[in-house]
This record gives structure tokens, C-alpha cells and sequence, in this order.
């Protein structure tokens, strides 16, 4: 006999993804608060005053990544386009981290 197996697009696979990135998105937000509360960018003199710019900045990045599937997750209307979107957005701001700091950098200096 041979088991049939659920396809890997499914909605219970775009609910658990999405669920997932929205998870993601909280977790990355809670550990910026978490670094600028207890490393906070008065207590180094030598650091410079934009250090943290690349932080806000993906901050915010995770925040609407983290508004938008929430509001799926919320609403319990799940759409591969905007799974797909928000997966990729979160991949390339982790991936490309580095790029985009010295491009917040040069844009602050």
C-alpha cells in the first residue's frame, strides 16, 4: 500500500508558516529592546551616536513584517503571496545585515 502524503503547500503549511514568521518577527523586535535597554549607547563614550541606527532600522522592518502577518494571523486569511513576501523580506534582512548597516551608516554620517 502505498500512503499518500499531504502536499507541502497546504493551508495547514501556510498557517504554521505564517504563525512562524510573525513569531520571528516578535522575537527579533523583543531583542532589540532587550540590547538597548541593557547596553545602552550613553554608558559608551567611544561609540559612535548612529551605532544603533541599523538596529531601528530593522526594528522597524521586523515591526511591519510583524503588523502585517499578525494581522493575518488575527483575521484568519492567510495568503501564500504575502507568507512568501514577509519570508523573504525577514531572509534578506537577516542574510544582507552587514550591507545594510553600512548603508544606514553612510546615509547617518
Amino acid at each position: 500500500m502505498e500512503q499518500e502524503r499531504p502536499p507541502l503547500f497546504n493551508d495547514r503549511s501556510l498557517q504554521v508558516t505564517t504563525k512562524i514568521v510573525v513569531i520571528y518577527a516578535a522575537f527579533y523586535m523583543c531583542t532589540v529592546v532587550f540590547q538597548l535597554l541593557t547596553n545602552p549607547l550613553e554608558d559608551s563614550p567611544l561609540a559612535p551616536q548612529n551605532a544603533y541606527d541599523p538596529l531601528y532600522f530593522m526594528a522597524v522592518v521586523h515591526l511591519v513584517v510583524f503588523v502585517v502577518t499578525g494581522a493575518s494571523v488575527v483575521y484568519k486569511k492567510y495568503f501564500w503571496p504575502l507568507t512568501l513576501v514577509a519570508v523573504a523580506v525577514v531572509a534578506m534582512a537577516r542574510f544582507y545585515y552587514n550591507d545594510i548597516a553600512l548603508w544606514i551608516w553612510s546615509l547617518t554620517s
